[in-house]
């Protein structure tokens, strides 16, 4: 049901108001060049593996925890150069992922 209410991660009622416009802007997907490296590499084996597909598994690289969405959301704000200020969200009520 959610996904009903996101198109490309944005929410619907953005993605078709008149008083919404997108600008595109490029980003670089270390997940998606990892599937992308992988493919090429067996695009140039001469054995053919029918129905092998990938999929992008996430590694946190410092032996510590998965970076948060608000670890995530401040970076962003430093990179554009914002006064970092702590700002209190509330979390999903949902969550993703195994059960």
């Amino acid at each position: 049901m959610v996904q009903d209410w996101y198109r490309d991660g944005i929410p619907v009622w953005w993605d078709e108001s008149d008083r919404v416009a997108f600008d595109a802007k490029a980003r670089t997907s270390k997940s998606r060049a990892a599937i992308e490296r992988a493919q090429e590499s067996d695009g140039k084996k001469k054995s053919k593996q029918y129905g092998k597909y990938y999929t992008a598994e996430p590694r946190i690289m410092d032996d510590g925890e998965m970076p948060t969405r608000d670890e995530w959301l401040d970076e962003q704000m430093a990179k554009r150069g914002a006064p970092q200020k702590k700002v209190q969200r509330q979390e999903p009520s949902f969550l993703q992922g195994k059960k």
